[in-house]
């Protein structure tokens, strides 16, 4: 961290005028991360493709910005990962333009390159959320790191599963470490860095915009040997995440849904276009021949008969007329001939077993 040459990479990357796009520009002009630093404006305008950056880059150049940068680093206990580095991620070196700077928090070890990414839509069905949970789930549990966004929905989800399965996960920022984005997940982004590590590109001040994000997408599926979408409609940022992978040459999956549903018509895509199909991690496990995991899972899933035989003729009734989709207690009271007194009793009871949860809005969904 306290090397001159680490130093210049993060003035370098610090720097507005400069994309990942410049960077490898400069680095395959100069010499050293120093010279670029030094460079005369004038050297800096003759360079094809820079000439528009060079003023706006020699005006942003400053060294108590990068020192304070350094201590930051220092007081949050964040690594940085250069190019230059031999710990910098191989899977990611061999992508287009890859991040010349890496800011790591926690533990990111060479392993975490064998993993797998999950992304999907902020704004899942119950479905989805079920999906992703159990999909992250079985993975951790064969010891594949699960890396996604840290993004509402489906990502969060996905690193929520890993963490309750004993595994590692990794999350991918669109945003300097100032700025944890959203906001709710800062303890998730904690645990994470706890049982794993979070990594971004970005200097500590970026804020979240349109454009970070997108970028952000080509490391998490950089950094993994194949990405799985779970849920995702046609304008969706996962679906880029997916094109990233193909042009990367990475593996790329996708989880089927009600065809009838704007949030699957995304991943639906995917599958037209030849991304393989997936009904749990099985179908991902065996795309990659050197994972020696033991199949089927040692946490195998409870059968409908097997639930409903544990449970009284009232609640095999309430828990039959349930789905994995919402539910309205009123309909509920229609459809059976409990008073609501003794629904939201037998709901009360399935929820304790953990069969049941409510949502928003007084309606109800299976939990298994």
């Amino acid at each position: 961290m306290c090397d001159n040459s680490t130093k210049y990479w993060i003035g370098i990357n610090m720097n507005p005028a400069t994309t990942p796009a410049r960077f490898h520009l400069l680095l395959n002009y100069f010499p050293s991360v120093e010279a670029i630093w030094n460079a005369p404006r004038e050297k800096l305008e003759s360079l094809e493709g820079f000439r528009d950056a060079a003023e706006e880059f020699c005006e942003a150049r400053d060294e108590d910005q990068v020192k304070e940068e350094i201590k930051k680093c220092r007081d949050l206990d964040i690594d940085v990962i250069t190019l230059a580095d031999e710990d910098y991620p191989d899977s990611l070196r061999a992508i287009d333009k890859p991040p010349p700077v890496l800011y790591v928090k926690g533990n990111y070890e060479q392993d975490d390159q064998l993993g797998v990414a999950m992304v999907g839509t902020r704004k899942n069905t119950n479905y989805g959320k079920r999906i992703a949970k159990k999909l992250a789930g079985q993975l951790a549990r064969e010891e594949i790191t699960l890396v996604s966004g840290m993004a509402r929905g489906i990502d969060t989800y996905c690193h929520r599963a890993a963490l309750g399965s004993d595994g590692r996960t990794v999350a991918v920022m669109g945003t300097g470490f100032d700025y944890t984005y959203p906001k709710d997940n800062a303890n998730l982004m904690r645990k994470i860095s706890e049982n794993g590590a979070v990594i971004s590109e970005f200097p500590f001040e970026q804020r979240p915009t349109r454009w970070t994000f997108p970028q952000r997408n080509r490391v998490i599926s950089g950094l993994t040997r194949g990405t799985i979408v779970v849920e995702a409609p046609e304008s969706s940022g996962a679906l880029i995440t997916a094109h990233d992978a193909l042009s990367q040459g990475r593996e790329v999956f996708a989880v089927p849904g009600d065809v009838r549903r704007q949030t699957m018509k995304g991943t639906h895509g995917l599958i037209k276009d030849g991304a393989k199909l997936v009904e749990d991690a099985s179908d991902v496990l065996e795309e990659f021949k050197d994972i020696q995991a033991t199949l089927p899972f040692d946490e195998e899933e409870e059968s409908e008969e097997d639930i409903e035989s544990g449970l009284n003729g009232d609640q095999k009734e309430v828990y039959s007329r349930l789905d994995y989709e919402p539910v309205h207690f009123n309909d509920l009271v229609a459809s059976t001939d409990f008073s609501a007194a003794r629904l939201s009793h037998i709901m009360f009871q399935l929820e304790m077993e953990n069969l049941v949860e409510q949502l928003e809005g007084n309606k109800w969904v299976k939990s298994k």
